[in-house]
């Protein structure tokens, strides 16, 4: 790794993830550790805040703290400092340290690209909502802990089957395949998916390809599973790329949520919600 002084727009960058993270961290928190590497397929990002007990505790990644990280790793891309890894340790008392695991020979391309560099500088005068209050956070950089390494918490135990799904689900739109939709959907679908599915089969695919990136919400209700993923669109039509353009401000990231019954053990997409 190589050490290296940011540019204030990178360091803003962490800071507004940070802060998306901090707002809903329960009271009394210490420390909260972040691991992202946007780039990995899907994008790896893992949160976890120590509480008050001590205890380690998963914090749910949003989109928009997604987009953040994805839009540093960009901009690393075109300071041809690509990036892999980024690590950010924040603590309540205003320590906040993060450092990046180089990427050797790869070279920044249009509009893509990864980051190597540490990001140690000082930064003051942060405001950060936590809990509903507002606490005035002098932000203190310095360099990460080098002796210990925090086991991240696993994710829930059938949020990887219910991902898998929703890829296959997705894939069979992109490849026009009705049948394949059919078979990893449930016996008693919403009207949304039988229109879906009825689109595909008489036109095809037109307006773009999904493409599922990440899990950025999860819920096991035993018979039903509630996904949200963030995904991307490669863009078909002139509305949807002219959307898709708009995006990109924002990380390029869309969001699906899903509902999936298990039937038998085996998941299938019962409902699917595109937020507007």
């Amino acid at each position: 790794m190589t050490l290296r002084e940011p540019e204030f727009g990178d360091r803003e960058l962490v800071e507004n993830a940070v802060a998306g993270l901090a707002a809903g961290l329960p009271a009394g928190w210490s420390r909260l550790r972040v691991e992202a590497q946007p780039s990995s397929e899907p994008p790896l990002v893992e949160a976890a805040v120590t509480t008050a007990n001590g205890q380690e505790q998963s914090v749910q990644v949003s989109p928009e703290v997604l987009a953040v990280l994805a839009e540093h790793q960009s901009r690393a891309a075109a300071a041809d400092t690509p990036w892999r890894r980024l690590v950010i340790d924040c603590y309540s008392d205003g320590r906040l340290s993060a450092y990046t695991d180089e990427t050797p020979g790869l070279r920044a391309s249009t509009g893509a690209g990864r980051r190597a560099s540490q990001v140690l500088a000082a930064v003051t005068g942060c405001l950060l909502v936590v809990a509903g209050s507002v606490f005035a956070v002098a932000w203190r950089w310095g360099p990460p802990p080098r002796a210990e390494m925090t086991a991240l918490p696993l994710p829930p135990p059938r949020q990887k089957d219910a991902f898998d799904v929703v890829n296959k689900w997705f894939d069979a739109e992109n490849r026009a395949d009705a049948p394949d939709m059919m078979a990893v959907t449930c016996r008693r679908p919403s009207q949304t998916v039988l229109d879906w599915i009825s689109s595909t089969a008489q036109f095809g695919q037109v307006e773009g390809f999904v493409f599922p990136d990440a899990v950025i919400g999860f819920r096991d209700q035993g018979a039903h599973l509630w996904v949200k993923a963030a995904v991307r669109i490669r863009p078909i039509s002139e509305n949807q790329k002219r959307m898709v353009a708009q995006q990109r401000q924002y990380g390029g990231f869309f969001t699906d949520e899903l509902t999936l019954a298990d039937e038998e053990g085996s998941l299938k997409v019962c409902d699917i919600v595109v937020p507007q």
